[in-house]
């Protein structure tokens, strides 16, 4: 009997446990949907949620498909100003 586990990488843990959720989430209701979507601090009624990534569309597969890079660059900007304002 073998003793140690062979380690999976992250991706292929997390496609085995979506798999093993498919049919519980198909039969969900969209009430449920919302409720897990909530409790999770997802905020469906959001343009552009993380709660849908993969769901209406295939996955992003750039930073620029998900964050407008404008606003995510004056963020930073104002980040490093507050915390070095010399």
């Amino acid at each position: 009997m073998r003793k140690e586990l062979i380690p999976l990488p992250a991706e292929l843990a997390l496609e085995r446990v979506l798999q093993g959720l498919e049919l519980e989430l198909v039969a969900a209701t969209d009430e449920e949907i919302v409720a897990a979507a909530a409790d999770l601090g997802m905020d469906l009624a959001m343009k552009g949620s993380a709660a849908f990534l993969g769901v209406l569309h295939s996955r992003p597969r750039r930073v620029e498909d998900i964050f407008d890079p404008d606003s995510l660059r004056d963020e930073h900007a104002r980040l490093i100003r507050e915390r070095d304002p010399d």
